[in-house]
């Protein structure tokens, strides 16, 4: 098969997405790629969704009952024709170029999947593009969003822009309906295991839109970290985002003892937040930007191990509202 003349199929599930889905649809039915379809996943949406997804006529609409993202997009690759799968959800934007770009990592041996760069939509709000320059600055530790600009490979390609081979996807079993988020991490890791390779493509570029208030993003991050107890519970320590609670407890151990035995020294403990602004305001050059990626950062700290920590009562999906 030639990747540049296999057939793919666009899969993308969506739940409550009115806002954004228009914007979507519209990037993807525009692809420059000649030979592509079109499958939309609607999981249990209640408000217009639907609606606005049913006045493309040249998609294939798939209603199912709520059960999450992961089984939406199993579903989606069972109805799927092409043989090459690509992802991508409903609050994002393909450049046009999208599925072009994705399709030429598949040139190399042994590759399974091709994903590529996350970016901020045009109109994305001030906030939301603050949250993306900060996950962007730390997508070295979880390959959510990477800074790299050569076609590379890499261990893992987040599900809002990945493309796979189906045949690879049946050989693993597809997505885990038990995971939310992480499945797709978990997804990678199996198919890696299976001696397949990932590659990630800087010019194969979504615009993804984030959180708009800090509790938004806030309960994302938990729910990141509820997945990571499960996936370390699966993998153990495979990236080194898995000992950072290590680190963490470590370091509780010895702030307490430095406080317990000078309590002055309980200023030593607002270095590292002075390094971190500091390594911002190098990446950034504001101080605005900087004093915001800070605020973001601690959240994500927080509420990232909140999250780890209380993984134990883990749910697929709506488990933002109990962690």
């Amino acid at each position: 098969m030639s990747p540049a003349a296999a057939k793919i199929s666009v899969v993308i599930p969506v739940c409550n997405c009115e806002l954004t889905i228009a914007q979507c649809l519209d990037s993807v039915v525009c692809q420059d790629y000649p030979n592509y379809e079109l499958l939309v996943v609607d999981d249990g949406s209640t408000d217009r969704t639907v609606d606005i997804c049913q006045t493309y006529p040249n998609i294939k609409m798939i209603r199912v009952t709520n059960g999450g993202p992961s089984r939406a997009r199993n579903i989606g690759i069972k109805m799927a024709t092409g043989e090459i799968l690509a992802f991508t959800d409903g609050d994002c934007i393909a450049e046009p170029n999208w599925l072009s770009e994705l399709t030429r990592g598949f040139d190399r041996p042994r590759v399974a999947g091709v994903g590529g760069d996350q970016k901020s939509p045009h109109d994305e709000t001030v906030f939301g593009r603050r949250v993306q320059d900060v996950l962007k600055l730390l997508g070295v530790v979880t390959y959510y969003t990477q800074t790299i600009s050569v076609m590379t490979e890499t261990p893992h390609n987040p599900s809002c822009n990945a493309a796979y081979l189906k045949s690879v996807l049946a050989e693993v079993g597809g997505f885990d309906e038990n995971l939310w988020p992480g499945e797709d991490v978990d997804l990678d890791i199996r198919i890696r295991l299976k001696g397949y390779k990932l590659i990630y493509n800087p010019d194969a570029v979504v615009r993804h839109y984030r959180p708009k208030t800090y509790g938004g993003f806030s309960r994302m991050m938990r729910r990141y970290g509820a997945s990571a107890w499960q996936l370390f519970g699966r993998y153990g320590f495979f990236r080194v985002l898995q000992y950072e609670p290590i680190i963490l407890i470590m370091g509780l151990i010895l702030g307490t003892s430095m406080i317990l035995w000078s309590p002055w020294s309980a200023m030593l403990l607002f270095i590292p937040w002075l390094i971190l602004y500091f390594w911002f305001l190098a990446k950034t050059g504001g101080v605005t930007a900087s004093v915001h990626a800070v605020i973001l950062f601690a959240l994500i700290f927080v509420n990232w191990n909140w999250g780890f920590f209380t993984g134990y009562r883990y749910r697929p999906w709506g488990m933002s509202q109990d962690l």
